[in-house]
């Protein structure tokens, strides 16, 4: 099964599509952001400015998917670097040293590349209809002279695919670590081609891994089948807790507040309307969103932490039968959740992940108190990124049971 991706080709289409489902998040440093979720967000450490990290991403896409050499990025590096360094002078600072634009230049380059081909593998082999096939992974350390002594100790570790080893040491293993990770099939176990080996350091010891390197980049990024079964989250699950929070450091650390503490929206065309029903309901979304195309509607909003600017897309067939397993209720409190969307007291920024697979998630969560004779309704909007530079629509919520209920995440947008 081995074989180094080779972008020339530009036939990698699940590099390709794993590169463009992420969401551009900036970032002051480049740990900002920790371990898994860097397979759900595009960032460039001491970017801040929506548009040079736009051009960074066009850059990276270039690469991946055109096969664009080291060369190539570095051309549109120094041209990007132009803009940062007239609206950064710390980076102008930085980019007057020696070689800083080239060392630069490659980290950006080889870290994309390198984590877009790890996840393009591991798609590849996670694909529903090779269930079955490959039993194994065998580490490959590529043995080169800048290679880590400890990563040339772990070449040719052969264990099983779901071995709990490679929840932290699926490669790349840090920055510059050009370490692969070869899937070995039934057949070639079964055939001796292929020995099972043992491990050679626990699980759980980290010591050689780069800081925010230690996890697989498949499991983050499209979820494991084994993962429910280990017996530290069997006691969650059985509680029904199926996500949990991955709060990050710095810009994106997590704060905690009260939905009591929402301002209360009493404005009566925002109250439920018992007329709108599943017949109905995109005509309702064109009155009430505007612009309905093909069944989607889109709700932008900037966040007041960064200057970033975010999109929504909202699903007219989605959402319509998303509501309809909940009753009547759903469709009547249409005029809410639109004017959550579109007009929000509070969005949150949340990073998850899911207990069930380990499969990662970033997500934007709006927040609405409304009171309409004298009953109050707290609407949580739940939106997950999943589609380019947008935010889907993944659920919704317009109960009392959201009373009281502890909002955590990082604040990007409060109502002023």
């Amino acid at each position: 099964m081995a074989k180094r991706m080779d972008f020339k080709q530009g036939a990698y289409k699940e590099a390709v599509d794993y590169f463009k489902q992420k969401i551009n998040i900036p970032a002051k440093r480049w740990n900002d952001l920790e371990e898994t979720m860097h397979t759900r967000a595009f960032t460039v450490a001491g970017v801040m400015r929506e548009d040079i990290l736009s051009d960074f991403r066009n850059a990276v896409d270039a690469a991946i998917e055109k096969g664009e050499s080291l060369q190539d990025f570095r051309d549109r590096f120094y041209t990007i670097a132009s803009k940062w360094r007239e609206s950064d002078p710390s980076f102008d600072k930085k980019m007057e040293k020696p070689k800083y634009g080239a060392w630069r230049s490659k980290v950006i380059y080889q870290t994309n590349m390198l984590t877009a081909a790890a996840a393009a593998q591991e798609r590849q082999v996670r694909d529903p209809k090779l269930n079955g096939v490959f039993t194994h992974a065998k580490y490959i350390c590529m043995m080169l002279p800048h290679s880590r002594e400890e990563h040339k100790q772990w070449n040719g570790t052969v264990l099983p695919i779901n071995d709990p080893w490679w929840d932290k040491h699926s490669p790349p293993n840090g920055f510059g670590c050009q370490c692969e990770k070869e899937f070995i099939s039934k057949y070639e176990m079964e055939s001796g081609d292929e020995h099972e080996t043992k491990r050679p350091t626990s699980p759980e010891n980290t010591e050689y891994i780069g800081e925010s390197w230690d996890y697989s980049i498949g499991e983050a990024d499209q979820g494991v089948y084994w993962a429910s079964d280990r017996a530290e989250v069997q006691e969650k699950l059985q509680k029904k807790i199926y996500w949990e929070d991955s709060p990050q450091k710095g810009i994106w650390s997590s704060t905690e507040n009260n939905s009591l503490n929402l301002p209360i929206e009493t404005n009566e065309k925002f109250a439920p309307d018992e007329t709108i029903s599943k017949e109905n309901f995109v005509e309702n979304m064109n009155r009430l969103f505007g612009n309905v195309n093909n069944g989607i509607s889109t709700v932008s909003f900037k966040d007041t932490l960064t200057g970033f600017e975010y999109v929504t897309r909202v699903d007219a067939d989605f959402l319509s039968e998303h509501f309809k397993g909940k009753g009547k209720a759903r469709y009547a409190n249409l005029p809410m959740y639109a004017e959550t969307l579109k007009n929000p007291s509070e969005i949150r920024m949340k990073f998850m992940k899911s207990l069930k697979t380990g499969k990662s998630a970033i997500r934007a969560v709006f927040w609405k108190r409304f009171r309409y004779n004298n009953k109050d309704y707290f609407v949580e909007i739940v939106n997950d990124s999943g589609v380019g530079e947008a935010f889907k629509l993944y659920t919704s919520y317009a109960n009392n049971k959201n009373a009281g209920k502890t909002m955590t995440g990082t604040v990007i947008y409060q109502k002023p």
